[in-house]
């Protein structure tokens, strides 16, 4: 063996058990006992997870007049160190540029600074013809997931139900599968209008921008489009109880519909934005109630909510005093280093969920629902991308012992029980105690199939 693993406890979404795992050529070769290999590293009292998939990250994006800060490089050397294997880039094709032609563009951006796998979904702005027609040579090109968005504070990426319904038919006769970000884009732009920023109490009213009944009326209006056409659904980013309940009401579509949450919605509530560092809180959907994140950490105990992502889209305090109304001001932040070890402290120490539905959330589901074939589980054959994950290392967190480019953290001063040690991508140490140790262009692009 090239390395063997040992004496760890391996964690998949089923099972837990003790064991030692030998990788020949990046892949997982063997799982046993007495396994050795020309490097071995003891896992004795740690666990041995799957690495993370994280389904929805933003480097090097456009959000207004602005960019996230991190570019491919920095935001895979921060998702390696928080034990994120392979992450998800978005592609929004511009005016002038086909499909394919923009997934080339963005995979030659990902080629030359990845430092561990990744994928893409297409971002579609409108069911245009070209763009419809192309979306079968897009599957033959490895990637079936595709976005759309109806809220948005770029309104021309918002879809009308006739656009949404054509997009839907179109996606599910070649064989794909539709992401949508719920919300209502006329009751967003009426309460960007109505509370101006020159109001002292402006943000907190940003919520407005995305009341809980505006989600789920959302969610019940995607639902009654899915009726009409089978077409196999993610519901991104879901924040309250009820649109979780609007989703789940519609048993016989329950096979073909997918949920996720984002990592902010289970860990800060609404009450940040009576804070005056309320900008560094801006997120679409807003941070919503104690009740919902009971509701969802419910529905990830209950396994109907499938995904768990970070959303990573970092911005510095600058950036974050940008924007000429609620809606304009660049929404997210650096969350994807601290996806893992968070849930693990706040959802696992807690008692929330255990750690079989940590890695069914953040690694096992998304490879199933996303076509991620050699990933996401930790048995012979797949890929050797595996955390060791150290259940008694304490870190004080702060944005000056992260990777992001970000300057601030949402959990700044908060000490964590809980921490990946090692991280590897395709039996590759990328990580290791904290420092990064990978390569810039390493990742590779994976092609899926659904």
């Amino acid at each position: 063996m090239d390395i063997s693993i040992k004496d760890g406890t391996i964690v998949t979404a089923n099972d837990m058990f003790r064991a030692d795992i030998g990788i020949r050529n990046g892949k997982i070769a063997s799982i046993g006992h007495d396994i050795t290999g020309m490097e071995n590293i003891d896992a004795s009292g740690k666990y041995i997870l799957p690495g993370v998939i994280e389904i929805q990250s933003h480097f090097e994006a456009a959000f207004g007049n602005t960019r996230s800060i991190d570019n491919f490089f920095k935001g895979t050397q921060t998702a390696a160190c928080g034990g994120v294997t392979t992450i998800f880039d978005t592609v929004i094709p511009k005016s002038d540029e086909s499909l394919l032609e923009a997934i080339k563009n963005r995979r030659q951006l990902l080629d030359a600074q990845a430092a561990i796998d990744y994928s893409l979904h297409l971002c579609l702005p409108e069911a245009q013809e070209n763009f419809l027609s192309e979306i079968p040579q897009v599957l033959n090109e490895g990637l079936p997931s595709f976005e759309a968005f109806l809220c948005s504070h770029a309104a021309e990426l918002v879809h009308q139900d006739s656009s949404l319904l054509e997009l839907m038919e179109t996606i599910s006769k070649a064989g794909g599968l539709l992401m949508v970000h719920c919300g209502n884009q006329a009751l967003l732009q009426q309460a960007s209008q109505r509370y101006p920023l020159e109001d002292p109490l402006a943000m907190t009213h940003y919520p407005q921008l995305c009341t809980p009944q505006s989600e789920a009326e959302a969610v019940y209006r995607l639902m009654m489009l899915a009726h009409s056409t089978p077409c196999t659904l993610h519901l991104n980013h879901l924040s309250t109880r009820e649109s979780l309940t609007q989703a789940l009401q519609h048993h016989p579509l329950q096979s073909r519909i997918y949920t996720g949450t984002d990592l902010h919605y289970l860990t800060h509530n609404e009450n940040v934005y009576k804070q005056p560092d309320a900008r560094n809180y801006t997120v679409l959907p807003p941070l919503r109630s104690q009740a919902d994140q009971t509701c969802l950490w419910k529905g990830i105990q209950a396994g109907t909510i499938q995904t768990l992502s970070s959303n990573h889209w970092p911005f510095t305090r600058e950036q974050k005093k940008l924007g000429e109304d609620l809606a304009s001001i660049p929404a997210g932040f650096a969350n994807l280093e601290l996806l893992l070890p968070m849930l693990y402290h706040q959802g696992v120490r807690s008692r929330h969920i255990d750690l079989m539905q940590l890695v069914a959330v953040l690694s096992t589901n998304p490879a199933r629902i996303f076509g991620l074939s050699h990933k996401g589980s930790i048995a012979v054959g797949k890929d050797a991308d595996l955390v060791i994950f150290n259940p008694l290392l304490k870190k004080t967190l702060s944005s000056s012992n992260l990777h992001s480019e970000s300057d601030f953290c949402l959990y700044e001063g908060q000490e964590l029980q809980g921490y990946p040690e090692m991280t590897l991508s395709r039996g590759r140490i990328v990580c290791d105690n904290g420092k990064f140790t990978g390569e810039q262009g390493a990742g590779q692009f994976i092609a899926r199939s659904i």
